[in-house]
């Protein structure tokens, strides 16, 4: 499977994930650090989403970066959307991830 990642840090480790540039790719990863940079960055993620692509947001865990975000917040934030969070993981010490699928 290959993974689009959007706005990657360089400082991010994702092991043996096969990284793509395509628009189409089977799963998309965005990160973010903001509330803004969700609006900003996530149209593609959304469109995924609805589309039941894995489809998943990573942002910065609560103390880290500077971060106005949290798993709450971005729950309810993409929710208004048309997409929920089903699941979360960590990513490392500094990033969690939620996945997105269709909303009811």
């Amino acid at each position: 499977m290959k993974v689009r990642a959007v706005g990657k840090p360089p400082d991010v480790d994702l092991d043996d994930v096969a990284v793509t540039a395509s628009v189409k790719a089977e799963a998309l990863l965005v990160f973010v650090k903001t509330l803004a940079e969700v609006d900003a960055k996530c149209a593609p993620l959304i469109e995924a989403a609805k589309e039941d692509r894995l489809a998943w947001v990573a942002y910065p865990k609560a103390g880290q970066l500077g971060t106005d975000l949290n798993r709450d917040v971005l729950w309810k934030h993409l929710e208004k959307q048309g997409i929920q969070g089903i699941r979360q993981v960590a990513i490392d010490t500094v990033w969690s991830a939620m996945r997105f699928r269709p909303g009811k």
